[in-house]
């Protein structure tokens, strides 16, 4: 990726990133309502969020959009949807404290770990098939919770918090030699 490249701000990618934390409060308002009806909506914003998490990276693969931006803006994004979505399904659905503080606290040891990756070797580092599929199975739970669809959040929401935060321990020992000063211009695989 040239110079440029790496600097590209305003893609249509990364609107497309920026547009799901941005529709956050309007599914908070959404779901907090006690008219079902209203939660319909709310699944359709899920809905588009998916689908432009989806079509960003397509996008930006397609025809070259790819930005370092956008290896920042698109998972930062997604972090902040699961983050508001957790606060959201502690405070109106039953969600526990120590799951959602469990999945937040592995999320900022990776945004601390990206970082020092970042600052040593000058490459964002990029996530993992098991880091995705991970993050897909939080979600799932965190969905469930919002939509209150019990007994299945209770039985779901434990096994996925366990299955996030291993796909965190095998990102960390996968990226680990990217830290080591021995290997500060490893780019990222």
């Amino acid at each position: 990726m040239s110079p440029v490249d790496r600097g590209r701000f305003w893609t249509i990618p990364n609107m497309l990133s920026l547009s799901r934390p941005a529709l956050l409060p309007v599914w908070w308002a959404l779901m907090a309502s006690s008219n079902r009806t209203l939660w319909w909506w709310a699944g359709g914003l899920i809905l588009y969020g998916i689908v432009s998490d989806v079509l960003d990276g397509y996008i930006a693969r397609r025809f070259d959009m790819r930005s370092e931006w956008g290896k920042i803006l698109d998972p930062m994004g997604d972090k902040l949807a699961a983050g508001v979505v957790g606060i959201f399904c502690v405070v109106h659905r039953e969600l526990p404290l120590a799951a959602f503080l469990l999945t937040v606290g592995r999320d900022l040891f990776l945004v601390i770990a990206g970082w020092i990756i970042l600052k040593r070797g000058h490459v964002v580092p990029a996530s993992l098939n098991v880091g995705r599929f991970a993050a897909l199975v939080w979600g799932i739970a965190l969905l469930v919770s919002a939509f209150d669809w019990q007994p299945y959040a209770r039985y779901f929401v434990w096994p996925a918090v366990a299955f996030y935060l291993v796909a965190g321990i095998v990102y960390v020992i996968g990226r680990h030699r990217m830290i080591s000063p021995d290997s500060s211009t490893t780019p990222a695989a």
